[in-house]
């Protein structure tokens, strides 16, 4: 077990750091953890520690292994599951370690942990890495499983050919289906209390929970084909978007690429998912590969740069992700994070490959500082930020809208 020693931190601030946690989409999708003032341990327990844990009333055994340690002794834990559990001094009753090593669950143990987490009427339904409970239709649980593991492939196959080596996942990725919008928002709002939620929101992916959450927006339990799950889904083409953005998500935080809790710039996991997100309506699963142009983000782009230059200057981006919160600038954040990434992939490829290399060394709760935010970017770049900001913003403009 790795413990924090002199670079421990109270449990108050590790955390308030932790849930906060900003209302937008973005933030709440790709749960990402923002300018966290704190240091971390240097990496996660590789043995399970025995936590007895009380919440009100009532007291429960958590098998898990240690992320971050704080100074008073409040832990955040993973357990088998992969969900990440955040306990106070006063949560926990009695703490045991073991020299048993930590191993995610698995098959039939890993099934049955996911259906007690979700609840009753949830089925099970497993492809070669993804375990989705659903209580929709099984059709459309049979359609989100090859969409997902054909996007599971594009995104290693993506990197594989880029240098960026990942790690096979750990365990199959959960995925939870909800048959509709209302149950969808009464679920997401017990476990995210903390997140305001809209009525819009088609689904969103947990950084905390390591799962994803999707409404089924076909709404319609008389489909009984793929082939008529996909004309109906080619009329809700968000739907599908959806889905793949945030497998990205999910595949980033379980390949290696990006880690969980750690101060990793929103406008790269935001233009990586950006990117990979476009649908193709000629496609069987009405998506077939990464890079197609987005529609929305090119043309919120060009409208915001009629005079030549970003409404958000690169370094602004690069060292802050408070634009995401911000309703003025939230627009054109995701408009340049989808720009930014997609110009690097096709201009600067192997930069990009040196800078997705220095995310993967991110560390739990360490914090990054907007300075060292922007000099790791420099580091790698040949080219200065205003030379690539200048190159950039013509290249979009003279793109076309499909």
């Amino acid at each position: 077990m790795n413990r924090c020693d002199d670079q421990a931190i109270r449990t108050r601030d590790l955390f308030h750091n932790i849930s906060r946690v900003p209302s937008t989409r973005l933030i709440l999708l790709a749960a990402l953890i923002l300018s966290l003032p704190v240091a971390a341990e240097d990496g996660p327990g590789d043995q399970i520690v025995l936590v007895t844990a009380k919440h009100e009333d009532q007291q429960e055994q958590i098998e898990g292994r240690i992320i971050a340690q704080a100074q008073d002794g409040g832990l955040i834990l993973e357990d088998q599951g992969g969900r990440y559990r955040q306990l106070t001094p006063d949560q926990i009753v009695d703490r045991k370690e073991t020299s048993t090593p930590f191993e995610y669950l698995q098959g039939n143990a890993q099934s049955d942990d996911l259906s007690r987490f979700v609840g009753k009427g949830f089925r099970p339904f497993e492809t070669d890495h993804y375990l989705i409970v659903s209580d929709s239709s099984e059709v459309y649980s049979e359609f989100c499983g090859r969409l997902l593991e054909r996007v599971h492939d594009e995104f290693y196959e993506f990197f594989g050919d880029r240098g960026v080596e990942l790690k096979p996942l750990p365990a199959r990725l959960p995925v939870v289906v909800l048959s509709s919008p209302a149950e969808f928002m009464e679920f997401a709002r017990s476990r995210h209390p903390e997140t305001q939620f809209q009525e819009t929101t088609p689904g969103f992916y947990s950084v905390r929970d390591n799962q994803i959450m999707i409404q089924d927006l076909a709404g319609d339990s008389s489909i009984r084909t793929i082939s008529s799950m996909r004309r109906k889904l080619a009329t809700q083409p968000r739907q599908v978007s959806t889905i793949v953005h945030e497998a990205v998500h999910q595949l980033a935080f379980n390949s290696g690429l990006q880690v969980r809790f750690a101060d990793n710039p929103v406008w790269f996991s935001e233009g990586l998912a950006l990117y990979f997100e476009p649908i193709s309506g000629s496609s069987a699963l009405l998506w077939a590969t990464p890079g197609q142009v987005n529609d929305l983000h090119l043309k919120n782009l060009q409208m915001q740069t009629g005079n030549g230059q970003l409404q958000l200057p690169i370094n602004e981006l690069l060292q802050s992700d408070v634009v995401f919160t911000s309703p003025e600038k939230i627009a054109a954040a995701y408009a340049e994070s989808w720009a930014l990434f997609s110009y690097l992939e096709r201009r600067h490829s192997d930069e990009l490959t040196r800078y997705c290399q220095i995310l993967m060394q991110r560390k739990p709760l360490k914090t990054v500082t907007p300075d060292e935010r922007l000099e790791e970017f420099r580091g790698i770049m040949e080219k200065s930020t205003d030379e690539i900001e200048s190159r950039m913003v013509p290249y979009f403009r003279r793109m076309r809208v499909r």
